[in-house]
């Protein structure tokens, strides 16, 4: 009986790790394509686009911190690959798989991880979130990836505000949440809904 039941956790979580690198490999792959449409685009970095954050918080509500801190970490590299924007080695650390990473904070807002493995259906495990639990989480996400680029703001860009006049603190935090509060948004507005969608199709 107890071989049978560790057998079966083996299996389980050996499904777990293969589902979360399937649907890892394609948010990636669609973060990347959505953060190529440009709705708006900040003069030292920074862009507001059609939901390009939205895969990898999805990971993470559907597979937890670990995995969407990971996937957000991967993405953020391919980034700058991409899109290669940086004043200084650190600032790349800084601004890429970490910023990207910490996306991933919202995981911490999914369902338990048993609840999780025995949802075979990961849309489900979305639609299995509260609507309130979900706003939390992409704010903590986006929350995360905004302090990561306000402290590369400060310590890499301080001479843009030395120029406006402006103390660097104020500065990197306005610039950084002038596109981020708009994408935490769109984001919103498109998550909560499918979230609700799915619950009543179950």
């Amino acid at each position: 009986m107890a071989q049978n039941t560790l057998s079966r956790t083996t299996s389980d979580s050996m499904r777990e790790t293969i589902l979360a690198t399937a649907v890892g490999g394609m948010a990636i792959a669609l973060s990347t394509v959505l953060s190529m449409i440009k709705l708006f685009v900040m003069p030292q970095g920074g862009s507001v686009t059609p939901a390009s954050m939205l895969p990898i918080l999805f990971v993470a509500l559907a597979f937890g911190p670990a995995w969407g801190i990971g996937v957000g970490a991967v993405y953020g590299l391919l980034q700058f690959v991409v899109e290669p924007y940086a004043a200084h080695w650190a600032s790349i650390i800084l601004d890429y798989p970490l910023a990207f990473g910490l996306l991933g904070l919202a995981g911490f807002f999914a369902r338990p991880r048993a609840e999780r493995i025995a949802e075979r259906q990961i849309l489900h495990r979305l639609s299995a979130i509260k609507w309130p639990m979900i706003i939390t989480a992409v704010i903590v996400g986006m929350l995360g990836r905004t302090a990561s680029h306000l402290i590369s703001g400060v310590v890499f860009y301080a001479s843009y505000a030395q120029e406006a006049g402006q103390n660097p603190w104020i500065y990197s935090l306005v610039y950084n949440l002038s596109y981020m509060i708009p994408e935490a948004l769109i984001t919103l507005l498109i998550l909560v809904p499918l979230s609700l969608a799915f619950r009543k199709k179950q």
